[in-house]
């Protein structure tokens, strides 16, 4: 489906500063803790974390993978730029963790980790394509020689041939309608949200992702000095097929890149 000028200005450059505000418990109410569990199984086993590692959960959201990640790391560092999400998190750590708010492009760390996750699909957010090249940059740049990264992403061929144009379902008391097109000239993915209550309107919020192949991924991660060695079609570790939603890119850094 592509654009069309109806859809020309329903996406702000900056949408990610508002999307994950304070409904984002209601609007994303599937993505819970528990629903969180074997995806963080699999990240554990595919990187071997062990007691030893520093991890960073890069995008760490509510912080909902941190939970399980916590026990089998000697730390876990979690950054994300949404406050409220931050908040979410701080509950459901309990304590446990540390968090910080911050900005993707510029990760405010040294060489530091053992280890970076990024899960779902916090990557590809910024219109400017060399935005999106300095997270894949801040991933390396923070990781230490050796160090391992996983990168949970969308398959932009499932995605095109799979896209539901138009959908509404009900959470918590609130309605919600989402409507999405892939801008073909820009190969991004879009959806606006609107969300009511009682028949009135509460929040608009707007999403786009830029939709980059599997080979472009691995070879703007591998500009970064990453090198990409698994890819996974999704979290039952099945290979990356047009039939499967993720594309999961596990890696390292290289022993002697600083």
């Amino acid at each position: 489906m592509n654009d069309s000028p109806t859809h020309s200005n329903e996406v702000q450059a900056d949408w990610y500063a508002s999307a994950f505000d304070a409904l984002y418990p209601v609007v994303y109410a599937h993505r819970t803790v528990e629903a969180a569990a074997p995806e963080a199984a699999f990240a554990l086993k595919a990187l071997e974390i062990t007691s030893r590692d520093v991890v960073l959960d890069l995008c760490c959201g509510n912080g909902r993978h941190m939970v399980h990640l916590v026990p089998h790391a000697r730390r876990v560092i979690g950054l994300d730029y949404s406050p409220h999400l931050l908040c979410l998190a701080r509950r459901s750590l309990g304590g446990k963790g540390l968090l910080l708010r911050g900005d993707m492009r510029s990760l405010p760390f040294p060489e530091t980790f053992d280890v970076v996750t990024n899960f779902f699909t916090s990557f590809g957010y910024f219109m400017d394509e060399a935005e999106n090249r300095s997270v894949a940059r801040g991933i390396g740049r923070v990781l230490r020689p050796s160090g391992r990264f996983l990168v949970d992403y969308l398959n932009a061929d499932y995605v095109e041939a799979n896209l539901v144009p138009e959908s509404q379902r009900e959470s918590a008391g609130y309605r919600i309608h989402e409507r999405r097109w892939i801008d073909s000239a820009l190969r991004r993915v879009n959806k606006v949200m609107e969300v009511s209550r009682g028949g009135r309107m509460v929040s608009r919020s707007s999403e786009s992702v830029r939709l980059y192949t599997v080979r472009e991924m691995t070879n703007l991660l591998g500009s970064a000095g990453l090198e990409v060695t698994a890819l996974h079609g999704d979290y039952d570790g099945t290979p990356v097929a047009n039939t499967r939603p993720r594309v999961i890119l596990v890696g390292r850094k290289p022993a002697g890149h600083g």
